[in-house]
């Protein structure tokens, strides 16, 4: 039996609590996203969401001043990579932890396509990610990324090995 069948409903839920924290504390403490200004803002049991203002060290297009194409890729590869990281961990509920860490310290982005539909143009973005598909090795993903105005500027997918 599993240390996790013998704890209480409380002590469960705070376990929870503590591994949704420790996502969220892995996401902000990312150099890269730490560079740009990113906050991961909202961690569901099916979406994750992160978000970031406008900078002039964002800009991609001087003389338009939008966001650089690399910063969304970035963010929605990082809020897919944390959608994936949370489902694939529930997938291996039953999983001895150290072989869940094991997994988890493997995952990584094995494919990614970005649609840039519009230019980046606002003073927030939010990238979206939702897990569409959990496997015993692979976690695929659909992403999104709107401007404080709900404009949609990219959308994406992504797949992910663990």
């Amino acid at each position: 039996m599993s240390e996790t069948n013998t704890l209480t409903p409380e002590a469960r839920a705070e376990r929870l609590a503590q591994r949704r924290q420790q996502l969220i504390d892995g996401f902000n403490n990312i150099p890269f996203v730490v560079h740009v200004g990113a906050q991961l803002v909202y961690l569901g049991e099916d979406e994750v969401r992160a978000e970031v203002a406008m900078a002039p060290h964002l800009v991609g297009n001087t003389f338009q001043q939008i966001l650089h194409g690399g910063v969304i890729a970035t963010l929605l590869d990082s809020v897919a990579g944390v959608a994936s990281m949370g489902a694939a961990y529930a997938r291996l509920k039953g999983q001895p932890r150290e072989e869940k860490m094991r997994r988890m310290a493997q995952l990584g982005t094995i494919d990614m396509r970005i649609d840039y539909l519009r230019p980046g143009r606002g003073e927030r973005f939010i990238a979206g990610a939702k897990v569409v598909r959990i496997g015993s090795k692979i976690c695929a993903t659909q992403m999104t990324f709107h401007n404080e105005k709900d404009v949609l500027i990219a959308t994406g997918n992504a797949v992910f090995h663990y």
